[in-house]
């Protein structure tokens, strides 16, 4: 009497499809526009302008240790430590048998940091709306070193091994909202400028990962969720949210009563600073969450033989 096997249980299939890289394309074209709405809110906008202006004052009132030690770790993100990055990025894809993966990502980071540079020299301006504008002339949107910044840790969360992609986001994810912050202590940078480079960091790696999921995703084999590392940045995105709110609601009603920031109390200046240092915090956490849910267990690219 014969015995009808039944099937053994596949693992359940990868992305392979086209919903992965449409589902990145469409998370940078969100982030795009919304990196634009930024640039259109805080930049061209009296408001906008005013709020930006008192988080930069704010800034350089906090203590000099403070602000010292936020300049010494900016000023090691170079154009030789960039390249560094970028090298170990590619070396990563290379270990990991996935060079094409590798050399895409890193791509991507310099994409990213080539545009902002390109977008704050020579196409976007700041109008003169208000006149605390001229404690700090100079159009800054969007940063460039936060750029470098959010690039590196996306990127490197997208060559990482799905099983480590968690572990990516959390440590590459805390030095990238770091130093998106501490270009606002440091009074290099506005809000709008760490918040917008965060945001165009984001879609330039979103979309050369689509272009790479496009050719041909791989799957782990087994569900990875990333619970663990969701958590974390659960965490840190509501501790930063409450914060940002509690200092933003105190800012934003003082500001739309006052015609310029220069004649804020240091109390305000110092919950401006404060409402956008969390607010940085927020946005970038949820760039990091974001591509964690994104590329899920999928692994980008055919390992070569």
């Amino acid at each position: 009497m014969s015995v009808a096997l039944e099937p053994a249980v596949q693992p359940t299939a990868p992305d392979t499809g086209r919903r992965l890289p449409r589902r990145l394309v469409i998370a940078a074209a969100v982030s795009t526009v919304l990196a634009a709405g930024v640039y259109l809110l805080l930049v061209h906008t009296a408001l906008g302008q005013r709020f930006d202006n008192a988080a930069l004052l704010g800034a350089r009132a906090q203590g000099t240790s403070t602000r010292v030690a936020d300049i010494s770790g900016l000023q090691r993100i170079t154009a030789d430590s960039f390249a560094v990055v970028l090298a170990i990025l590619v070396g990563l894809g290379v270990i990991r048998r996935r060079p094409r993966l590798g050399i895409g990502v890193a791509l991507a980071a310099a994409i990213a940091v080539i545009g902002t540079d390109f977008l704050r020299k020579t196409v976007l301006d700041r109008p003169a709306l208000v006149g605390s504008d001229a404690s700090f002339p100079l159009n800054t949107f969007p940063s460039g070193h936060t750029a470098t910044a959010i690039a590196c840790a996306l990127a490197l969360v997208v060559v990482s091994p799905p099983a480590w992609r968690g572990v990516s986001a959390v440590l590459a994810g805390s030095y990238a909202w770091f130093t998106a912050a501490a270009v606002q202590t440091a009074g290099w940078h506005r809000p709008s400028d760490a918040i917008g480079a965060s945001l165009l960091g984001f879609a330039a790696v979103a979309v050369v990962a689509a272009i790479i999921a496009a050719w041909r995703p791989i799957g782990s084999g087994r569900r990875i969720a990333h619970y663990p590392a969701l958590a974390v940045l659960g965490v840190v995105w509501l501790v930063a949210g409450a914060v940002s709110t509690l200092n933003g609601v105190r800012v934003l009603r003082y500001l739309g009563r006052h015609s310029d920031s220069l004649g804020t109390t240091p109390a305000i200046r110092d919950d401006a600073y404060h409402f956008s240092i969390n607010l940085t915090i927020v946005v970038v956490v949820s760039l990091l969450a974001a591509l964690l849910v994104l590329l899920g267990r999928s692994d980008l690219d055919e390992p070569a033989r």
